[in-house]
């Protein structure tokens, strides 16, 4: 297994400063077009506005990668051990890609997040997002990074259990 430092990532600065102009050119087209004077082009200009912000100003991490295991901050602050997952699969939603982890037992897995991790996990299986699944827009990490420090470490740990197992 690499020893060295965790690799922590951030929320992406390129989607929030888009989110932003969304809201921007919701608001213009609110202001120059008589059609969509309405109360929901303010009320896109205002979450949009309110997300885009929250996530070109928010300093904290989003998703750790360490020797110990992960940490992805929709599941909560604690860090979930390697050996809790048997594996990954790349899937999408809506056409944006998400690392999905396969947890060895997912109802206890679940039972161990936060309160607002247990919320996110069932909304996002509520509207079709795969559970443990790493969205990786939102992220400044490519697809090909994170796949290569998942797959490390996982590998690592499988590894490990491989040959305490047959030992």
């Amino acid at each position: 297994m690499r020893q060295g430092a965790a690799i922590n990532v951030y929320s992406s600065r390129a989607v929030a400063v888009l989110v932003l102009a969304i809201g921007v050119i919701c608001l213009a087209l609110a202001a120059l077009w008589e059609p969509l004077r309405t109360p929901y082009a303010l009320a896109v200009f205002v979450v949009a506005a309110l997300v885009g912000a929250w996530m070109l100003f928010d300093p904290r991490v989003r998703l750790t990668i360490s020797d110990e295991g992960i940490r992805y901050a929709d599941w909560g602050p604690a860090l979930v051990p390697w050996r809790e997952f048997s594996g990954y699969v790349w899937t999408s939603w809506r056409h944006n890609p998400y690392l999905q982890l396969i947890p060895r037992r997912p109802s206890q897995l679940v039972e161990r997040f936060s309160r607002v991790g247990r919320f996110n996990h069932h909304l996002g299986r509520l509207v079709g997002i795969p559970s443990f699944s790493i969205a990786v827009t939102p992220l400044e990490i490519s697809e090909r990074e994170l796949t290569a420090h998942v797959a490390q470490y996982l590998t690592s740990v499988l590894d490990n259990q491989i040959n305490t197992f047959s030992a």
